[in-house]
């Protein structure tokens, strides 16, 4: 037991670090492009360029996901971990020293290949470790530690970005700048984690698997897309509606001129928060609101849909604030019930199905931003309204296949 607990720990630290990354570069990210950038360039030069930055990630998770959620189930999770810890401590030195939009380019894409695979390869590990009784549970803290990642990068920049870092030996004067001082910190953090994984963190197969089927090598083995092919579209909805959420809301407060970059903080850290709180909380008393976990995620795609209109219809601070913690509301009813019905539906491939939900997860990903920004060039309202609108669509489907509706939907 003690093992186990061992394992769960730095498992969740891994997670926490992974996602404080993700904090810390997307509050910053557009400031960061508007300073680096080679010529003068308008709003929707910048908003192009996030866009695509933000993209690159979820775009090589889509490709390494199943793979190395196949390679966790076969040898353990150690060595993808080692492998997605160094990845993301090399991308964040990289993007510290980043002088041109061209290096950040280098940067993103040579840490996404080498990192995007870390968050579903932690998943399969604790999925491995935690017995099935226990699983909601597990995720629910699981995502709680991708939460407070989220809630701490912002905090981090906020804190970082407030002047150039001066280091003075002896006759040498070594200045960084303010913008790359949180990149250079996140790589400490993550060389320490990496340190203390290759030390302790030990190996778990799962139990059950036979390796040698080779109906496994399958995108899809047969009867898997009939089993996992509704929650693996819900993960990609959920992402796409997050994840455009979080690239427009940057763009938005810049361009209004009347926030700056700790607003942006404060709300990301705002959402984070309530999610990292209430996401055990679903886990343990979600029964109060439904014993159905689909309907507990049709609440939430219900909440989180609602929401979105609000950000365009008031200038309020406060209340721009406590909608986007309605919101993380909302997303906590959806992800802990999401990927424990995931890792719930077949013990004997639990790594191919997280994998699998991953890469589903990754291209809602690349669609939230890319749709996102795309859809804020023309109109920075419009992102919003057709968020709200795939977030609500969503919840009616739900509820229409709950047991006594039209579950027809499902059934291609």
């Amino acid at each position: 037991m003690k093992k186990i607990n061992s394992n769960l720990l730095i498992s969740m630290v891994s997670l926490f670090v992974v996602m404080m990354g993700y904090g810390v570069l997307l509050p910053v990210l557009p400031f960061f492009i508007e300073r680096i950038i080679s010529e003068p360039s308008s709003q929707e030069n910048i908003a192009f360029h996030f866009g695509i930055l933000t993209a690159i990630y979820p775009v090589a998770l889509v490709f390494t996901a199943p793979f190395w959620g196949r390679v966790a189930d076969r040898t353990g999770a150690k060595l993808p971990i080692i492998l997605g810890l160094g990845g993301f401590t090399l991308m964040q030195i990289i993007i510290a020293f980043s002088t041109t939009l061209s290096m950040l380019y280098v940067a993103r894409i040579f840490g996404s290949i080498f990192s995007s695979f870390l968050v579903p390869v932690i998943i399969t590990n604790i999925t491995a470790i935690t017995q099935k009784a226990n699983r909601i549970t597990a995720m629910a803290w699981a995502g709680t530690a991708v939460s407070a990642g989220v809630v701490i990068g912002p905090g981090i920049s906020g804190l970082l970005i407030q002047s150039n870092l001066h280091l003075r030996l002896q006759s040498i004067h070594v200045i960084f700048d303010r913008f790359n001082v949180p990149f250079l910190a996140l790589a400490i953090i993550g060389a320490f984690t990496l340190t203390v994984a290759l030390v302790f963190l030990k190996n778990k197969k799962q139990s059950g698997i036979n390796i040698a089927d080779s109906k496994v090598n399958a995108l899809f083995p047969p009867g898997k897309w009939q089993l996992f092919g509704k929650l693996l579209l819900l993960s990609l909805v959920i992402q796409m509606g997050i994840t455009s959420f979080e690239s427009v809301f940057p763009l938005f407060i810049k361009d209004t001129g009347s926030f700056s970059v700790t607003f942006v903080g404060a709300g990301l850290l705002i959402c984070g928060l309530v999610m990292a709180i209430l996401q055990p909380v679903v886990a343990r008393w979600g029964n109060l609101i439904s014993r159905n976990p689909e309907k507990q995620m049709a609440i939430g795609f219900l909440i989180a849909g609602l929401t979105m209109p609000v950000f365009v219809l008031s200038e309020s601070k406060i209340v721009i604030l406590i909608f986007i913690g309605v919101f993380g509301a909302g997303a906590s009813l959806v992800i802990p019930n999401l990927l424990a019905q995931v890792s719930l539906k077949d013990d004997n491939s639990s790594g191919w199905a997280i994998g699998m939900q991953s890469s589903f997860g990754g291209i809602g990903q690349i669609l939230g931003p890319l749709t996102g920004t795309a859809l804020y060039m023309i109109n920075p309202s419009i992102p919003y309204y057709f968020t709200g609108g795939l977030l609500l669509a969503t919840a009616l489907v739900c509820l229409n296949n709950l047991p006594g509706g039209n579950s027809r939907f499902w059934s291609f």
